[in-house]
Parts: C-alpha cells; sequence; structure tokens
C-alpha cells in the first residue's frame, strides 16, 4: 500500500481525523502535509492535528478532534456516548487531562477536569484513548440527571459489574464525584429494595400521612405498604439488575387481583423515592383523597 492507500486508511478509521504524528508515519513528508493543508484538503485544527475536507465532520470526528487538541482522554458522558452506553451525545464534551489543558478554540461547549488517571481506568477503543467502563459509569452516573437510573441499566445490561464499580471507587477515593459515586454504589450493592422502603417510611412520616400498613397479606400476596380501609396499595423496588426475573410475572398477578377486587395500586422504586420523592408521596396523598381519605 503507497504513501495515499495508508492515509486514507488512517482516515477511514479516524472518521478523517489525523495527527501530523500519524500522516508522517504513514509517508507524508511536513511539506506534503503543508500541501494538502494549502489545497484545503485538510483542514488545520490545531498544531499538528487536521482533518479532511471530504470526510463527513460528525459527532465522531468532533470528539476525537476535543480530545487531541486537549491532549486528554475523553471521560464521563463522552466516554459513555463513545463505549455506547448512552445514544445521544450528552454537552459539553468531557475530557480529563493529567496536566494544564491547552486553550482551545473549538466550536463546542467543553469541560476539563485536571485527573491524575491509573492506568487500568483507562483503555481504547476506535483509536481514541477514554476511561474504562467502570469508571466512565461512576462518573456519567454523577453527571446525567438520571444517574441512579443509568448506573442500575449498566448493571442490569452487563456493560459493568458490581464488583468492578466497588474496585474503583476504592481505588479512586479523592477523585471529584467519586464521593456521589460511591454513594450510589453502596445503594447498589446493598438490599436496594429494603432501603427505598425506608426511604419510603420517612417520607410518609415527613409529610405527616398515617393509616398505613406494611406487609399486609392480600389473598396469596403480602402488599409492601397499604391502607387497606381505603384499598390502597403501594408497592416498593430497588434497583432493576437486583429483580428477580421470576417476581415480574408474579408483579402482574398482583396487579391484576388487586383491580379484581377493586383495589387502587401505585408503584415506586429506588430511583423515583431517591429523586424526587415528595412527588411520590403526593401522588399517595392525592389517592387517598380522591377515595375519601383526608390524607393532610
Amino acid at each position: 500500500m503507497g504513501d495515499y492507500g495508508e492515509i486514507a486508511a488512517v482516515l477511514a478509521a479516524h472518521d478523517g481525523v489525523i495527527t501530523a504524528g500519524q500522516a508522517l508515519a504513514g509517508g507524508l513528508s511536513r511539506a506534503r502535509i503543508r500541501g494538502r493543508v494549502m489545497r484545503g484538503e485538510w483542514i488545520r485544527v490545531v498544531p499538528g492535528l487536521f482533518r479532511s475536507a471530504s470526510h463527513e465532520f460528525s459527532e465522531a470526528a468532533m470528539v476525537r478532534i476535543v480530545v487531541l487538541a486537549h491532549r486528554g482522554v475523553a471521560d464521563g458522558t463522552t466516554a459513555a456516548w463513545w463505549h455506547g452506553m448512552v445514544r445521544t451525545l450528552p454537552t459539553p464534551l468531557t475530557v480529563s487531562c493529567a496536566s494544564e489543558p491547552a486553550a482551545v478554540d473549538l466550536p463546542v461547549q467543553v469541560r476539563t477536569s485536571r485527573r491524575s488517571l491509573r492506568p487500568q481506568w483507562l483503555t481504547e477503543v476506535r483509536g481514541l484513548p477514554l476511561t474504562g467502563k467502570p469508571l466512565t459509569a461512576l462518573l456519567a452516573a454523577v453527571e446525567l440527571p438520571d444517574g441512579s437510573v443509568f448506573l442500575d441499566r449498566m448493571l442490569q445490561v452487563g456493560q459493568v459489574q458490581l464488583a468492578e464499580l466497588e474496585r474503583v471507587v476504592a481505588e479512586a477515593a479523592g477523585m471529584h464525584g467519586i464521593v456521589e459515586a460511591r454513594r450510589l454504589v453502596a445503594v447498589a450493592s446493598s438490599d436496594s429494595e429494603s432501603a427505598a422502603e425506608r426511604l419510603f417510611v420517612r417520607l410518609l412520616q415527613r409529610r405527616g400521612v398515617t393509616g398505613w400498613v406494611q406487609q399486609l397479606w392480600c389473598g396469596r400476596w403480602r402488599l409492601d405498604f397499604a391502607w387497606p380501609e381505603y384499598r390502597v396499595a403501594v408497592e416498593i423496588s430497588g434497583w432493576a439488575f437486583h429483580r428477580d426475573p421470576r417476581r415480574h410475572g408474579n408483579d402482574f398477578a398482583k396487579a391484576n387481583h388487586l383491580e379484581h377486587i377493586q383495589w387502587r395500586e401505585l408503584q415506586f422504586d429506588w430511583h423515583m423515592l431517591a429523586d424526587s420523592g415528595e412527588d411520590c408521596v403526593q401522588q399517595v396523598i392525592d389517592l387517598l383523597n380522591s377515595r375519601g381519605v383526608v390524607a393532610m
């Protein structure tokens, strides 16, 4: 393969983005690099970094340019997108730099963090340096508005394992964001369903809602919370990755039974209670009031 073929292969594999080092290694001289820029074949982004004018300026190309221009690694939500953990590329783009990041003028919002990342926390995917899936999932969970739901889903589909997350939060003590990540991992490691039930009790007590019974038998099922006089039930679940698939069918059967005997049921999980607990309790109050109870 000649110079042209090698350079074309690099551009094709890297979303039309190429560094001066890659071009030199592919057989181009500095004069020939300058010639491509002068002819408009390549667009100089920052010193030593170019993109091909004949390639689509895609989101992947922008991520490559941002990471390479800042001499860093993609982390957080940007790394999550590159790993395929999220479908839509969040902004700002997030990059970790070992030293003071370079001042780069790019047409996209970028947030840089100065971090010294251990080699075992890093990986390379399609030629881009980025944080590995465990650290990526933790940092993204802290950044995303529905972070606990995101982390739960990553555990549920096997993108990350709980043991990996526990190891990283132990190793990365002191890193920005790890305190919140450690809290999420602690919940994931525990009986999150019981934690959710305890949280629900605190929320009910805070609003002064009374009259409920826990673990009430109803037919062959037990109800997590019930107001039996008014036929209102609340079912609480923890993180989805903990759930036994057999229980899923059982929950449908329980819901059908409650419907048959004219009960009303609300369902909340840990994420709903942790993120919008007051709204959950208000739904309970509204339902009780609609069935003749003055809950507040």
